[in-house]
C-alpha cells in the first residue's frame, strides 16, 4: 500500500502516486481529476450524488466526500406543519486529494425540508473517518457500491479495505485530525484527515 515515507508525505499535505495527475503534484490538476470522477459518477443512471468540495467550510480536508444514493433510498419519516423530515441511506465515498485512493462505506443522512420552497432547514450526516468499522456497505446498497467501484477503477483509484485502513501507524507523528487522539493513529488517519 504506502511506505512510511509516503505516509509521512501525506500527513505533511504532499501528493504521492505514480499515476496521473498525482505524479504531477499539481493540486489544481488533481482537483480537476476528482471533479471529472464526480461528473462520471453522476452519469450513472438513477443515482443522485452530492460532494463536499469546500473542506466542510473551514480548515483543510485531504479528501472530497461524495454521498451517492438512489431515489428509492429516500424515506419520508414525517410530514407536518409545512415541513418534511426525510432519511436517506446511501454510499459515502471519500476520495483522497493527495493519493489515488478512496474509502467507501454506508451513511444515513437526515434532512428537514420546508415543503413549499423545498429549502433544507436542518440536516445530519455521518463520516467514514470515525473508524474503519464504518467501511461497510449493506447488501441492499451493494449494486450502487459495485457501480461506484467500477468508476473508481476507470479513473485509476484504489479502494482501501477496512483491514488496511485500520492498521496502526508504525511511527510516531502528529496528524491534523479531529477524529483520533495522538498515539492512537491508524493508516486511514494519515491519508484521510480534516483539520478544522
Amino acid at each position: 500500500m504506502f511506505t512510511n515515507q509516503e505516509l509521512r508525505e501525506l500527513i505533511a499535505g504532499k501528493a504521492v502516486g505514480n499515476s496521473f495527475p498525482y505524479d504531477s503534484k499539481d493540486e489544481e490538476m488533481i482537483e480537476a481529476h476528482i471533479k471529472r470522477l464526480y461528473h462520471r459518477i453522476n452519469r450513472i443512471p438513477n443515482i443522485i450524488c452530492e460532494a463536499e468540495w469546500n473542506h466542510f467550510g473551514s480548515g483543510y480536508a485531504s479528501y472530497v466526500e461524495v454521498f451517492c444514493y438512489r431515489k428509492e433510498d429516500v424515506t419520508v419519516v414525517c410530514e407536518k406543519n409545512g415541513q418534511r423530515d426525510i432519511e436517506i441511506r446511501g454510499v459515502l465515498l471519500d476520495v483522497c486529494r493527495l493519493a489515488p485512493v478512496a474509502i467507501m462505506g454506508e451513511d444515513e443522512r437526515y434532512r428537514s425540508i420546508r415543503t413549499k420552497t423545498n429549502e433544507e432547514l436542518t440536516g445530519g450526516f455521518g463520516t467514514l473517518l470515525d473508524g474503519p468499522r464504518r467501511l461497510y456497505v449493506s447488501e441492499k446498497l451493494h449494486p450502487l457500491a459495485e457501480e461506484l467501484k467500477r468508476v473508481l477503477k476507470e479513473y485509476d483509484y484504489e479502494l482501501l479495505d477496512a483491514e488496511s485502513a485500520n492498521s496502526p501507524l508504525s511511527f510516531q507523528t502528529t496528524i491534523p485530525t479531529i477524529f483520533r487522539e495522538p498515539g492512537k493513529y491508524i493508516v486511514m488517519d494519515a491519508i484521510f484527515y480534516w483539520e478544522d
